[in-house]
């Protein structure tokens, strides 16, 4: 059974957007918009740019680099569990021959 919609207005370097989510996604799409607004005001503040498109793109680039990072070093520690459970199971295999 899928769940209506409902409209959330946020706030993003002082102009509102009103985005329909689901009622269970509310506070996660808050908090998305929080820290983007952040990142978008630590951008214009920081770097005094001006114009809201450019704010945008390097904020999502800036953004977009940190997923990446921790989505690397994601599959970096699952090859190292997969490898170490391996060798965890040989080693079980190996002691269950003698």
């Amino acid at each position: 059974m899928s769940s209506s919609k409902e409209a959330v207005t946020v706030n993003v370097l002082d102009r509102e957007y009103r985005i329909a989510c689901d009622p269970g996604e509310r506070r996660q799409l808050l908090d998305a918009a929080d820290y983007l607004d952040q990142q978008m005001r630590s951008i214009r503040d920081g770097a005094n740019i001006v114009g809201m498109e450019k704010i945008a793109v390097l904020a999502g680039l800036n953004i977009t680099n940190m997923f990446l990072q921790v989505q690397q070093r994601e599959e970096t520690l699952s090859g190292n569990v997969a490898e170490r459970l391996k060798s965890l199971r040989d080693r079980l295999e190996s002691e269950e021959l003698t």
